[in-house]
């Protein structure tokens, strides 16, 4: 089973380097040609391969019109033949889980998954993402207010699906996933929980996300293991950090270009290391 945590096209305020927290900020051209390629990719046998029970996005569009895509093309993959979930076994697992893994239906939009809200700097430019004032002067939302939100959405959405996907025999010979399309602030924060769920240690890396990029992880089917509290614990490893494999060959616009018809491009050197760093 794999865990995918993804990160929106580009829009328009990301090439306009401003900050667009709550702002529903829309995908450029090129960001809806990100999100074709993205879900080509995750869903062709030419790439990962993936058939996905659980999409969950943002509800700003440009995470639900990214994770859409994902959709689009798992459904015309699925059109074409390609659904593994429906394939004959041959072994019979006795149980009946295999009834309840479905390929997604539809995008499940959720408030909890949307970006930091940076109150009167809405809007702004990136150099002031980084202000000295306290949230409070400027109605800033709090890293305690994300970790509460992700947590939500962790214990009522992602966790209760990733036990349902990971203990159906299916999943132990089908390469299932589920996807999160969020937004780089907020991904940071939700992996940061995540881990801490599965760990039960904090985790300090950074991860970057690009425009589409993805953090993947990957659980041994159905194994498990207990720590010395008698906790279970899943064996998982880090597949890809940022991956943007789907990306390749997709040319830059410059900001010139984008600023003339209102159309932009994505731009590498938007991020900086750490956490505040994306949107």
């Amino acid at each position: 089973m794999n865990l995918l945590l993804i990160r929106h096209g580009e829009t328009v305020d990301n090439v306009a380097h401003r900050l667009a927290g709550v702002t529903d900020s829309a995908l450029t051209p090129n960001g809806s040609l990100q999100a074709a390629r993205l879900g080509a990719y995750l869903t062709s046998k030419h790439g990962e391969n993936f058939t996905l029970t659980h999409i969950y996005s943002s509800d700003l569009q440009r995470a639900a019109k990214t994770a859409g895509a994902i959709l689009e093309a798992q459904s015309a993959a699925i059109a074409n033949g390609q659904n593994p979930l429906a394939e004959p076994r041959g072994v019979d697992e006795g149980n009946g889980d295999n009834a309840s893994l479905e390929p997604a239906e539809d995008v499940l939009r959720l408030p909890d998954l949307r970006e930091m809200d940076f109150g009167s700097e809405e809007g702004a430019p990136y150099r002031r993402a980084h202000s000295s004032r306290p949230d409070f002067e400027n109605g800033r939302e709090t890293t305690e207010s994300m970790v509460a939100r992700a947590n939500r959405f962790l214990n009522q959405h992602l966790l209760p699906a990733l036990v349902a996907v990971h203990m159906a025999p299916v999943a132990s010979v089908v390469n299932v996933a589920i996807a999160v399309v969020s937004h780089g602030i907020f991904l940071q924060i939700l992996r940061k929980q995540l881990m801490r769920h599965l760990r039960y240690l904090p985790d300090s890396r950074k991860v970057r996300w690009s425009n589409t990029g993805y953090f993947h992880l990957r659980f041994d089917p159905r194994t498990k293991w207990t720590d010395s509290r008698g906790l279970a614990l899943w064996p998982y490893s880090i597949h890809g950090i940022n991956v943007t494999t789907h990306l390749t060959g997709i040319r830059k616009t410059a900001a010139k270009d984008a600023a003339a018809d209102g159309t932009q491009r994505r731009i590498d050197e938007f991020f900086k290391a750490g956490e505040g760093s994306a949107l």
